[in-house]
């Protein structure tokens, strides 16, 4: 037996808009993820924007954007995708994984701030289960972003 979570709906206009996607002959590129990138962009006041096929591939952009390579620590969390894991190793980092708070399933900011070294980078915050990691704790508990 099925039991659907949701029912997505899907219309008239959706599948027209897939209809001409498909027959511009570009899946992953092509005028609308232009579009797409110039409005995200717009919308968060940034120079520029890139769409990607994954969450994994934006989090490995967004490691080397910030230049983080062989030597760099990252702390993610231990209960996890293994990709939050996996692109801190394909930057040739080394992860650090941190416990998570027992009620929500994300990191535990203490543990988190508690593995933090002189070569910690960054902090891979996954947000579970609809539950959002405590991005305001977080911050303050973690010593002040230095700008390279």
């Amino acid at each position: 037996m099925a039991i659907a979570i949701a029912q997505p709906f899907i219309g008239s206009s959706e599948h027209d808009l897939v209809a001409e996607v498909l027959a511009s002959g570009w899946l992953t590129q092509g005028e609308k993820v232009a579009a797409f990138e110039r409005a995200f962009a717009e919308r968060h006041s940034a120079t520029r924007a890139v769409a990607v096929t994954s969450c994994t591939t934006g989090l490995h952009l967004s490691l080397l954007a910030l230049g983080i390579g062989p030597g760099d620590e990252v702390i993610v969390p231990s209960f996890t995708w293994i990709a939050s894991a996996n692109v801190v190793v394909h930057c040739g980092a080394t992860p650090i994984l941190c416990d998570v708070d027992p009620g929500s399933f994300n990191l535990d900011v203490a543990d988190a701030a508690a593995r933090v070294t002189p070569r910690t980078r960054a902090v891979i915050a996954v947000h579970l289960f609809g539950l959002c990691a405590d991005m305001d704790a977080l911050r303050a508990a973690l010593p002040p972003r230095s700008e390279e």
